[in-house]
């Protein structure tokens, strides 16, 4: 049974309003576990901050009709929701990079390889992006329905990237790094391949479900992708930062130990 256009239009509006809430309130709560971080580790923070900030920013334009236009099909295409995706995707990435990745302490064949990595898995994530909004607005079938495998095209060289050589450089980490990678890169996955699913079947794509379970679709995902993502990923790294000065304690008192030891035995 189909919703009547005021109702629907007074859901639709709820939802990203909600959406704004949401992202407003987990920007605030990231920003405030982020204080407990070191200060090498608040960039993890400071990157999920900005995601919810801009999200926050972009559900506050299409709550209020500044982030939406009419397409040339005549459908409304909420433009606001992929200059969001332009910026905060690949943030999340980098986020889920930092932590697979070991830092470098030094340049050399090795810097070069991660960076071109870390572009590499950006370009086409940006690409992505891009390729989406150019379907959502073309006109003809057989064209929207080209970029829009293009589209899916950069989803899966992201994929290929984040599974094949970050997950062998997590996996080198092992240990509660190994854990967190993994656990961050599950999630974003499995979020992500909604996203292409429900363009679609929505009114970009073939119009299966209406506008109204669109927008609650995206909705819910985008708080999970982004706040609970953010959340994952400072607590995470709070919990495996917290370990390592034990070990490091650890390490020192056997040190000491064996520096007595062998001071008995030269006595």
């Amino acid at each position: 049974m189909s919703i009547p256009l005021a109702a629907a239009a007074v859901v639709n509006e709820t939802w990203l309003w909600i959406g704004f809430a949401g992202m407003a309130a987990g920007a605030i709560l990231i920003a405030m576990i982020g204080t407990s971080l070191p200060a090498k580790e608040r960039h993890h923070a400071i990157a999920s901050f900005l995601v919810c900030l801009i999200a926050t920013a972009a559900y506050f334009a299409m709550a209020t009709g500044a982030g939406v236009l009419e397409s040339a099909r005549g459908i409304d295409v909420y433009f606001a929701r992929y200059i969001d995706w332009a910026f905060t995707t690949p943030l999340l990435l980098v986020g889920l990079l930092m932590v697979g990745l070991p830092s470098l302490r030094g340049g050399g064949e090795d810097g070069r390889e991660r960076n071109a990595l870390i572009g590499g898995v950006i370009a086409a994530d940006v690409f992505m992006i891009v390729t989406g909004f150019v379907a959502a607005l073309t006109a003809d079938e057989t064209n929207r329905y080209v970029w829009y495998g293009l589209s899916c095209l950069g989803f899966l060289l992201v994929l290929v990237a984040v599974w094949g050589p970050v997950y062998t450089a997590a996996k080198k980490q092992g240990g509660e790094t190994k854990k967190l990678w993994v656990t961050l890169a599950s999630v974003l996955t499995v979020l992500w391949f909604i996203y292409p699913i429900v363009w679609i079947l929505g009114t970009e794509g073939e119009a299966v479900i209406n506008l109204t379970t669109e927008i609650t679709i995206f909705a819910i995902v985008d708080l999970l992708a982004k706040v609970g993502f953010g959340l994952l990923l400072v607590t995470g790294v709070k919990k495996v930062y917290s370990k390592r000065p034990a070990r490091r304690s650890s390490a020192r008192k056997s040190t000491a130990k064996k520096t007595t030891a062998r001071r008995k035995t030269a006595r």
